[in-house]
């Protein structure tokens, strides 16, 4: 009776710790694409409305967000300008509230969402932009819950590799990614991919300090905003790589990992799980999680 009601307790306790990291960190995704938006960082796509083109300053968006929250919109209508978007059906005002719904919303509006709608009052536009290039890989990656609607779409983006417009070279693996989403999430590449850097102009970079497991977790955190690890990830190198690429977000999920598989959510009371929490004392003093640490030292 009493394992029962530790079982239900650590699943209570895991729910609500779980539930609480995915509000967070799908409120810094929408909160880091907002600012993408805001600052027009990476931006390679105008879009207006029919008559603004030319009369009034056109929105500055991501083709990688697009691609990723309303694909529709790229294979439909046309303009002379390869770079630009023109909408039919709405107004400036209409347009700017849309826009930051597609860049913000938790809810789905991608491959699986509800996207731009296909009657005939929806906007008539395509954008002629490079072939895709889709990842040939992706069958084999590693199936992660993300935070909201919007990593979702953005992590289904990264595993098809489409419009890709910068590689990642860890060891002797290469992954493809968007510099928008990049710049967005991470104060190690905004730092790199739009200030002064050598890297600033490269269409290949290669990082050292770090395996291509670990890139991956960090991938999926930028563009999904996942609230787990993988199986056998090691929650040590994760940490550090965090460290490198500035993403404290992911180091929290470690935290919630760490307290989950040492310390059992730390149950009242805590006989059994003595000697994992004393392992955890000993990671998290390494790793730096002073929070966790200070948990475990009660």
């Amino acid at each position: 009776m009493i394992n029962t009601e530790a079982i239900r307790e650590f699943e209570a306790k895991g729910r609500k710790s779980r539930s609480n990291l995915k509000k967070c960190l799908a409120s810094a995704l929408s909160a880091d694409l907002n600012r993408l938006l805001q600052e027009e960082l990476e931006a390679d796509v105008s879009l207006c409305t029919v008559g603004s083109c030319a009369s009034s300053t056109p929105l500055l968006v991501h083709r990688a967000v697009l691609l990723a929250r309303a694909p529709q919109i790229l294979r439909r209508g046309s303009h002379p300008d390869p770079k630009t978007i023109q909408l039919n059906n709405y107004d400036s005002t209409e347009l700017k509230q849309y826009i930051r719904r597609m860049y913000t919303a938790d809810q789905r509006m991608g491959l699986a969402g509800e996207g731009i709608p296909e009657d005939s009052e929806s906007p008539t536009i395509v954008l002629n932009g490079p072939d895709v290039d889709l990842h040939t890989d992706s069958d084999n990656a590693v199936v992660v819950e993300p935070a909201s609607g919007l990593g979702a779409d953005l992590l289904d983006l990264y595993q098809r590799g489409e419009g890709s417009d910068i590689s990642i070279q860890v060891g002797e693996q290469v992954f493809s990614c968007h510099r928008a989403v990049l710049c967005a999430r991470s104060q190690y590449f905004r730092a790199m991919l739009c200030g002064s850097w050598m890297e600033s102009s490269r269409q290949c970079i290669t990082l050292q300090g770090l395996g291509p497991d670990e890139m991956e977790i960090l991938l999926q955190f930028m563009y999904g905003a996942i609230i787990d690890l993988p199986p056998r990830a090691s929650a040590s190198q994760v940490v550090l790589a965090a460290d490198m690429l500035g993403l404290e977000g992911l180091k929290d999920v470690v935290e919630m990992v760490l307290t989950r598989d040492y310390c059992r959510f730390f149950p009242k009371p805590i006989d059994g799980v003595q000697k994992t929490i004393l392992e955890c004392l000993s990671l998290t003093h390494t790793l730096g999680l002073q929070s966790l640490h200070s948990l475990c030292m009660r």
